[in-house]
């Protein structure tokens, strides 16, 4: 014991750190401690990844692609003019899509390729200007293989119906103009009896090229001429375009084929958009 004195002494006695450690080499309160402040941390940690987590996937979620939905009801038609199929854009879309440069395929392998039309359309049919299409949400397109009456595709709007009385189109395209009637009449027919009858009998959409001869007895000259000059799409399009519901939420678009392009039965539609991903199939 003398000896083991001596050699403490020597090694710094009540002066080493040790020998003011306390009763363990380890304390384990201390242990403890950091062991609770390791765990603490950790769990931290991942509940952040956690919550991170949870909110990237719920704002994943919350962003819902804008698509649209293929129809192909009219495909077994065999007129090429009767046949089509239509697409439609979803109503809850954020944006227009362009759909000039998408693609549809059958089971033979022959694709078409869509492509643009007139947005605007002239009372005269040639030469109308092109643009790419794009349906804006709600709005649907009817994609007929045969040729079109107007020489073109084109969005529908409210004085459009004025060509299905010399043209025919499938479906039928909107009669539903506006009606001559509703309009102000020049000063010198306001109290024209005769002439607001008869004004009151020019259906919806017609064109009215000349008076017939039993009703041009009656009326005068002026109220001919109001009527001819009136009663046809140019001056229907002239007084409203630029009303806020002028265009309808249609396309017509024309594949320019002279045959049919879908089988009658056991066919497959696909839609494909410009980068070749494929949006809709239907078969039937």
């Amino acid at each position: 014991m003398v000896i083991l004195f001596f050699v403490w002494l020597l090694i710094g006695g009540p002066l080493h750190p040790s020998s003011k450690s306390g009763w363990f080499l380890n304390d384990p309160l201390r242990e403890a401690a950091q062991k609770m402040t390791i765990q603490t941390v950790g769990k931290s940690s991942l509940e952040q990844k956690a919550s991170s987590s949870q909110s990237s996937s719920s704002s994943q979620s919350s962003i819902k692609p804008d698509f649209v939905v293929l129809k192909a009801t009219m495909a077994r038609e065999t007129d090429p003019n009767k046949e089509y199929v239509e697409i439609k854009a979803d109503n809850k879309n954020k944006n227009s899509m362009k759909i000039t440069g998408w693609k549809l395929k059958g089971k033979t392998g022959l694709d078409v390729v869509i492509g643009k039309g007139a947005s605007y359309i002239y009372a005269s049919a040639a030469s109308q200007p092109q643009e790419d299409i794009y349906l804006k949400p709600g709005e649907k397109a009817v994609i007929v293989t045969g040729k079109s009456s107007l020489g073109t595709s084109f969005k529908m709007n409210k004085c459009v119906g004025y060509f299905e009385q010399f043209h025919e189109f499938t479906p039928e395209l909107d009669t539903e103009c506006p009606l001559l009637r509703d309009d102000e009449p020049p000063a010198n027919l306001i109290n024209n009896d005769q002439c607001l009858d008869y004004i009151d009998r020019v259906s919806s959409c017609q064109t009215v090229v000349s008076i017939p001869y039993k009703y041009s007895l009656k009326l005068s000259s002026s109220c001919q001429d109001y009527v001819t000059q009136n009663a046809n799409y140019k001056t229907c399009l002239e007084k409203h375009k630029d009303d806020s519901d002028f265009y309808l939420p249609e396309w017509r678009i024309y594949l320019d084929r002279s045959e049919e392009l879908w089988k009658k039965k056991r066919e497959t539609i696909t839609l494909y958009d410009g980068k070749n991903n494929i949006i809709d199939s239907q078969s039937y």
